[in-house]
């Protein structure tokens, strides 16, 4: 309960209050907070499909579930069902935030618990998992990765001292993880293997039986892909999922990353990395842990010290070793140079650039590291030798990194606050509210992920109930790109058009054969050439005749 309070202590500390404000969202329409937020809107606004986590509205022929828009798909279910007694609109990514440090705190404490005994050191612990900088950096907008709290939970169950193979716990947290974010799911699955391995072949005897092990193994899978299979994870084909080679290696961690602060160290400089893995490599074990570990090795290396029995941990040790060598990637960096590339090419390559991002991986190894420190000084020195050092550790600890809190509170002032004042949606003509009433869809072409100005066309399309054909996806096919486009190209250049749905031409360098009716209108609003269905079929509204000319028209250019 302390590493809980203290969690939400320091939430505000660095955090605007207003972040926890439902019905404050504007600090979410930039980047990819906008794409988590609407996906949520568009989520809220259907019924329910089948599969539950399906979103038909955004996106259309491009889109699939609420996992690939990163909406923390746990919090969207609930809030869902409870969607008739919330207002409109809402958001609950501010409050999944303080959540998260709460949480962080919470299981911070319960590893505490796990390295001492005694319970000076077991606070001062606990605020080093409280004050995780990856746990802060991730505020800049991918909410769901805030919840390392999962990462701590898995490691908890792969460190508890009891021989069970505590199915029910980790059903909870794998099936969890799955409806938070797949790399945190990538994590806990890592975890849930090295526990299993510990508890049927490492832990002393007696030991599961193969049936209990086998029953285990059985029922956390099955509750694991049904979990997947209700949130959509399969909506897309396999190659959506897998590929993206050219992205592995960039986001990776570097060789120096346990050392390496980066920025916003009161003690240490930063060191060189590779562009693009500043913020996904970022792993820095802090000054107060970088004194202690070795500490903590000497003490187990010292003439005449008792032998320590590593054996029940060595599946452990084994896949944290594993998801940081994932993490490094097959380009292999000390500083801003590539020293080692490792020969891996074609469907090996594709499937293990699943894990674009793969510098993310280390989080196992950097809080593994932090717990072995702790704990090893915790058993092997006299209870006030090891409180010094333990008390001595976090309060460098904190006192290294308080630097970058400090400049991160402005920065989120700053970001989340002071410029979302200003923030206005570009759409001002007059043309978009008298759209709406008439069309039920928007389709973009060329179709894209992330199409020009995506977050405020999918605003507008979610305030007046409309479905749109881009948006922003974390995995998206290809193929269906493709094939959405073809469609939309042969539909503007021969028809019929749909009397329902507004074209937008967005893009500059597209070309596009186009051809419409006496009744449809086409006309430039706020940059976007718009070629709307049947507009002079009916009576709609004033719109000046600069704006909206009359078909058949083929010289008004996109």
């Amino acid at each position: 309960m302390f590493g809980a309070l203290a969690g939400v202590v320091l939430f505000f500390l660095v955090f605007d209050p207003r972040l926890v404000d439902p019905g404050y969202w504007i600090w979410l329409m930039e980047g990819d907070p906008a794409t988590q937020y609407l996906g949520w809107r568009f989520f809220r606004a259907e019924p329910w499909l089948w599969p539950p986590g399906m979103i038909r509205s955004y996106g259309l022929e491009v889109g699939s579930a609420i996992v690939f828009t990163d909406s923390i798909p746990i919090a969207a279910f609930a809030a869902k069902l409870l969607s008739p007694f919330l207002p409109e609109p809402f958001q609950y990514f501010g409050l999944w935030a303080l959540t998260c440090y709460a949480l962080q705190g919470f299981f911070g404490g319960m590893l505490a618990a796990l390295a001492s005994e005694r319970p000076v050191e077991r606070y001062a612990i606990t605020l080093l998992f409280v004050a995780s900088l990856p746990v802060m950096d991730r505020a800049i907008g991918h909410f769901a990765l805030m919840s390392h709290w999962l990462v701590l939970w898995g490691l908890w169950l792969a460190l508890r001292p009891s021989r069970e193979l505590s199915t029910g716990p980790w059903v909870a947290l794998t099936c969890i993880a799955s409806l938070v974010h797949a790399y945190l799911l990538y994590i806990v699955l890592a975890l849930w293997v090295a526990d299993v391995l510990r508890r049927r072949h490492f832990d002393p005897q007696p030991r599961p039986s193969f049936g209990d092990w086998v029953r285990h193994v059985t029922v956390v899978s099955l509750a694991l892909v049904a979990t997947m299979a209700l949130a959509g994870y399969f909506l897309l084909p396999a190659h959506a999922v897998t590929g993206g080679a050219q992205y592995y290696g960039k986001y990776a961690t570097n060789l120096n990353a346990f050392w390496n602060p980066g920025w916003g160290s009161r003690f240490l400089p930063g060191l060189a990395v590779m562009k693009g893995a500043e913020l996904e490599g970022h792993a820095y074990l802090g000054l107060g842990m970088l004194v202690l570990l070795p500490v903590a090795l000497l003490s187990l290396i010292a003439p005449g010290s008792a032998r320590p029995n590593l054996k029940p941990y060595v599946p452990l040790i084994a896949v944290g070793f594993l998801l940081w060598m994932l993490a490094v990637s097959h380009q292999v960096a000390w500083g801003d140079r590539v020293v080692l590339e490792v020969p891996i090419r074609g469907k090996l390559l594709d499937t293990i650039a699943t894990l674009r991002a793969s510098g993310r991986l280390a989080w196992v190894a950097l809080y593994g590291l932090w717990f072995a420190a702790v704990a090893i000084v915790a058993t092997r020195f006299t209870p006030r030798v090891a409180t010094t050092l333990i008390v001595g550790a976090v309060a460098l600890q904190l006192a290294d990194i308080s630097p970058r809190y400090v400049a991160m509170r402005d920065y989120f002032a700053d970001r989340f606050i002071a410029t979302p004042e200003k923030r206005a949606s570009p759409l001002v003509s007059p043309f978009w509210p008298e759209a709406a009433k008439h069309y039920r869809t928007i389709r973009m072409a060329p179709v894209a992920n992330m199409a020009r100005g995506w977050e405020w066309l999918s605003l507008y399309a979610a305030d007046h109930g409309m479905a749109i054909n881009t948006g922003q996806f974390a995995r998206l096919s290809f193929p269906r790109v493709d094939a959405a486009n073809a469609a939309i190209t042969a539909t503007l250049k021969d028809g019929p058009l749909d009397p329902s749905t507004l074209y937008l031409l967005w893009a500059p360098n597209a070309k596009f054969d186009w051809s419409i009716g006496p009744d449809d209108g086409v006309g430039v609003f706020d940059g976007y050439f718009v070629v709307a269905p049947e507009w002079f079929a009916q009576p709609r509204g004033s719109i000046a005749p600069e704006y909206l000319v009359r078909g058949p028209k083929r010289d008004v250019a996109p």
